[in-house]
């Protein structure tokens, strides 16, 4: 009797996860939105006709971590390389923003601390799926702008991969959140470090395997890579998820890697709606109308600070208004990594925050499909509310943004001087941990010897100074070649115009300073105002060393105009 209870509930799944993709598609909407509608339906809160909480569990974790495979397969780092900084800049900001916005709104309804941080991871990343099921409905693929927006949506995917496998283990030990945050970190690199110890290695022994077998073999390789992976991860204490989303980076890296995808696809996207349909299911319609001021209030935040920031990003790093204007309404959508984040909360709030995501996901899809449709007429409202003074403060932003970017891409002035001092540097590098290393070896006989106590602390004051004599001469001698890189840094970051005099460099540079400094040091203070975690603190270290790289670029001017001055005077002494 259960296990027809289970097949009759199985079956339930496979029915509505059908009528949720039929409707979503009649009515041109991404196929996420009724998924969680339909799942909602008929989940355990509504008409009951899936209630085996075990069920949805299960397909809740298995479609997560088929999701992510799924991600890890379209992830490449050729993608990211080819945007460069740009993508990685934009994105960052992009996310920093509405994560400040969310967490200071969740803070304003008075949340705790660990729902804050939740509402604004929930809010920080825009779904790679949806975005691409909107454009492609609306026959906006082809758009210029969109490989730079995936590049961004392959940089939010892996934050988001980091930021979930921290929000997992929120609620596993009583440490603060900075030691939680330090201890994924950890985690992440040794889980990083055995990715790269083995990935060549599994990618050349798959290639090999998949020569000789058939394509239903080879499905079952790449699911048995996604299967340790995912234990790998397991083990090293972060969620499955992760080393599903490593998996499908390892695939991804296969000759034959997009015939394996196109034979998997159809598989993994029923994984991914069941998942999106066990996450439904989840949902307390009573929970959403409970908190709808917050639900509401979240979304709205969402959609306006992402469009407002997207927009500003995009056009002052060298966009059009037009495409700033795509950009930023195809942008506008919560989605897969913000259900997933929701669905990791535990406590008291965890129902809320997974129908608050869910809300969320469900309007921002329409409003991005709404504003894609109405592009032209957002650009001329855009036009005439802004003001002509924020015009051309925005216009010599993107003027210095630009160069701003062009000089940290890959063919960029900085990244080229860069390179170069790179190669003279690393042989240097190599020899100071030679030194250090031999100091190290010959300290450890001196311990383990049967030297007198006294003779023993006068070797080892001998090591230390013949072993710090040509570490202190190399750091010199990188100092010395790092040298046009600091000078490339400065004139990166200052950005003064060709035609300006020195002195007025040397002014805007004191000015510039005093201002980074005072930020800097009245920091701490607004993040404690604002109720920020305490990691937040290390933001005034970013304003020092801004500070720092604006004084070495008044350093450069002055010297400068020392040597003009010192011609100068002798040019008037041969004159007399």
């Amino acid at each position: 009797m259960a296990e027809s209870s289970i097949l009759l509930e199985f079956a339930f799944f496979i029915v509505f996860a059908l009528l949720g993709t039929v409707v979503s598609l009649k009515l041109r909407q991404p196929y996420v939105v009724g998924l969680l509608i339909f799942g909602a339906l008929a989940g355990p809160h509504i008409l009951g006709l899936v209630s085996d909480t075990s069920l949805i569990s299960t397909f809740s974790e298995l479609g997560a971590i088929l999701l992510l495979f799924a991600i890890g397969i379209e992830f490449s780092v050729s993608k990211i390389l080819k945007s460069g900084f740009r993508a990685v800049a934009i994105t960052l900001a992009k996310m920093l923003a509405l994560f400040f916005f969310g967490y200071e709104l969740a803070i304003h309804f008075n949340l705790d601390l660990t729902t804050s941080l939740f509402a604004g991871a929930i809010i920080s990343i825009t779904s790679t799926a949806i975005l691409y099921k909107i454009v492609s409905q609306k026959g906006m693929a082809k758009h210029p702008l969109l490989p730079l927006l995936f590049s961004m949506l392959i940089v939010e995917d892996i934050v988001a991969v980091a930021a979930l496998t921290f929000f997992s283990s929120i609620g596993s030990t009583s440490a603060t959140y900075e030691d939680k945050f330090y201890s994924v970190l950890i985690a992440l690199g040794l889980l990083g470090a055995f990715y790269l110890f083995v990935r060549r290695h599994v990618s050349k022994a798959l290639a090999r395997l998949m020569q000789s077998f058939t394509e239903e073999v080879a499905i079952f390789l790449a699911f048995s890579v996604c299967l340790v992976m995912s234990l790998v991860a397991a083990f090293f204490g972060l969620t499955p998820a992760i080393g599903a989303f490593l998996a499908g980076s390892i695939v991804s890296s296969l000759p034959n890697a997009r015939k394996i995808e196109s034979t998997m696809k159809p598989l993994l996207l029923m994984f991914a709606a069941l998942f999106f349909l066990s996450l439904g299911m989840r949902i307390d319609p009573s929970a959403v109308i409970a908190n709808l001021p917050f639900a509401a209030s979240l979304t709205a935040v969402f959609v306006f600070v992402c469009f407002i920031a997207v927009f500003t990003l995009l056009y002052i790093t060298g966009a059009t208004p037009q495409s700033a204007v795509f950009g930023a309404s195809a942008m506008v959508v919560m989605g897969e990594f913000s259900l997933l984040i929701a669905s990791e909360a535990t406590g008291e709030y965890s129902g809320m925050l997974l129908a608050v995501g869910s809300f969320g996901v469900v309007i921002s899809a329409i409003v991005s499909s709404f504003l894609l449709d109405k592009q032209e007429r957002t650009l001329l409202s855009l036009r005439s509310v802004t003001p002509s003074w924020f015009k051309s403060s925005a216009y010599h932003l993107s003027l210095y943004f630009g160069g701003l970017v062009r000089d940290f891409s890959p063919k960029g002035n900085f990244w080229k001087v860069s390179r170069a001092c790179w190669r003279c540097v690393a042989e240097k590098l190599i020899r100071i941990a030679a030194i250090a290393f031999l100091a190290g070896v010959m300290r450890f006989l001196l311990q383990i010897s049967k030297v007198e106590a006294t003779l023993v602390l006068q070797l080892r004051w001998a090591i230390f100074i013949f072993a710090i004599l040509p570490i202190l001469y190399y750091l010199y001698q990188i100092f010395k070649e790092l040298k046009p890189v600091f000078d490339a840094l400065s004139h990166t970051i200052a950005r003064h115009r060709e035609d300006s005099a020195d002195e007025q460099m040397i002014l805007r540079n004191l000015v510039t300073i005093g201002v980074l400094i005072f930020i800097a040091a009245n920091l701490p203070d607004i993040v404690r105002y604002l109720q920020l975690p305490a990691i937040f603190d290390f933001a005034d270290d970013v304003f020092f060393v801004l500070a720092l790289i604006f004084a070495w670029d008044l350093l450069r001017h002055a010297a400068r105009l020392h040597q003009k001055r010192k011609k100068i005077r002798a040019r008037a002494k041969k004159r007399k």
